[in-house]
């Protein structure tokens, strides 16, 4: 959030006080508009800057009125075009209204403006993923202490200014626990809650309102079994980073209560939150035990030979790679090399094709298939390859697709239908499609 104050004093010359304004104020953005009525084009709480030119001919006090009606947060009159003067009748009634004022002296560009107010969002965006990222490595050193449920709501309710519950369900389990300690008495309530939202329902994760707060609650599973849920809630909308944290933490509990956690090393911590798509807390994790990473990995599923970066997935054993290490393996799938965000993609491909042949010699997947797609769509025809390029592009419509090719829709469906029978692959699969669009990019079509 920008504050008017903050925004002034950034803007330096650029804005200077026609009134009195109240510093705290917050800005929403910055909105440049000449016409008669801009309000109906704003959301509420923008800095609007014009140079006057229509108040020339309008009444000021309607101008003001209806971007009052509007939530404007502030409004700026450039002088040097319009006006070499602030029009005292704006400033008037902008004064009555408690609407603050501003003069952009003659010279100064708004964009001036506009740069100091993404300069300090910037800023800010800035500082939230540094605080962010270290809550996140602080609930990893949670999870690897000697009481690693309670360090983690601990952790977590104090990164996001509320309360955290971990309730866990099953024959015998207990009602939960709840920090801080002090609305402990909150957690009957908050765990009827969750079980209707959650157990119920069949979702893995759910927002509702609990007992005056705004609450996410996320499942904590072991496959088919929902073994418990995390819910956190705070008196104020639940931001994005606050719902990545409790992804992190979500995944860590999952973890520190497993049958085996006591015996898992950090090496198959780390590969059980990469293959279930945890970046953030496996790279925290990482960080927390001195891990050496490669930069990418290879996923080999169904080999016998332990590895040291190895966890289940479905019954079968799947280890992280580094690109440069070959299985002594005859037998299992090994993918092309990845980076940790694509490992959960990997995997899931070698799963596929481990299922089709577990008992093969082998397999290993080719560095991209998607460029073997691309080239092979060029060599068997040019026409194909550009359909296929206009289709990606058009996110799969095939009006504006034969618009761009300037051909009937008619004729795009068949093309498309020989290209995925030339590929052996539906470009309706997203994972298809993304993998081939950057091949295709890559060659520059």
């Amino acid at each position: 959030m920008v504050s008017l104050g903050e925004l002034v004093s950034t803007a330096g010359t650029a804005l200077r006080p026609l009134a009195p304004f109240d510093a705290a104020r917050t800005i929403t953005g910055v909105h440049v508009s000449e016409l008669d009525d801009p309000g109906r084009y704003l959301d509420g709480g923008e800095l609007l800057l014009t140079t006057g030119i229509p108040l020339r001919s309008r009444p000021m006090d309607a101008y003001v009125d209806r971007l009052d009606a509007q939530d404007v947060g502030a409004i700026g009159i450039g002088l040097g075009e319009g006006w070499d003067d602030p029009p005292a009748a704006l400033v008037d009634r902008c004064r009555t209204l408690g609407i603050p004022v501003f003069a952009v002296p003659d010279g100064a560009p708004f964009l001036d403006v506009s740069r100091a107010f993404w300069s300090i969002t910037g800023r800010g965006g800035h500082d939230e993923a540094l605080r962010t990222a270290h809550t996140h490595t602080r609930l990893v050193q949670a999870a690897a202490g000697r009481d690693p449920v309670a360090s983690i709501l601990r952790q977590m309710s104090q990164a996001i200014g509320g309360w955290v519950a971990w309730l866990p369900f099953g024959p015998g389990a207990s009602l939960g626990t709840l920090h801080p300690p002090s609305l402990e008495g909150l957690l009957p309530a908050v765990r009827v809650d969750v079980e209707r939202s959650l157990l119920r329902s069949g979702v893995e994760a759910a927002s509702f309102v609990s007992q005056g707060s705004a609450v996410v609650a996320h499942a904590v599973t072991d496959g088919e079994h929902t073994r418990g849920a995390l819910a956190i809630g705070a008196g104020r909308p639940l931001a994005r980073a606050d719902r990545q944290l409790a992804l992190t933490a979500s995944a860590l509990l999952r973890l520190v209560t497993s049958p085996t956690a006591g015996a898992r090393r950090a090496e198959g911590w780390f590969t059980a939150l990469a293959l279930r798509g945890d970046t953030a807390a496996a790279r925290a994790l990482a960080a927390v035990a001195d891990l050496d990473l490669p930069l990418e990995f290879r996923v080999l599923v169904g080999a016998p030979d332990p590895r040291i970066f190895s966890a289940e997935s479905d019954g079968v054993v799947v280890a992280l790679l580094d690109p440069d290490e070959h299985p002594s393996a005859g037998s299992g799938v090994l993918s092309a090399p990845v980076t940790l965000d694509d490992v959960p993609a990997a995997a899931a491909r070698a799963l596929a094709l481990h299922r089709r042949a577990p008992d093969t010699a082998l397999v290993i997947e080719p560095e991209s298939r998607a460029a073997g797609w691309a080239d092979l769509l060029a060599a068997t025809d040019p026409m194909l390859l550009r359909t296929v390029t206009s289709y990606l592009r058009h996110r799969h419509q095939a009006e504006r697709t034969a618009r761009e090719l300037g051909v009937h829709r008619n004729t795009v469906r068949p093309r498309i239908a020989a290209a995925e029978s030339l590929l052996g692959v539906t470009l309706d699969d997203p994972d298809v499609a993304a993998e081939l669009w950057l091949a295709i990019r890559d060659r520059s079509v």
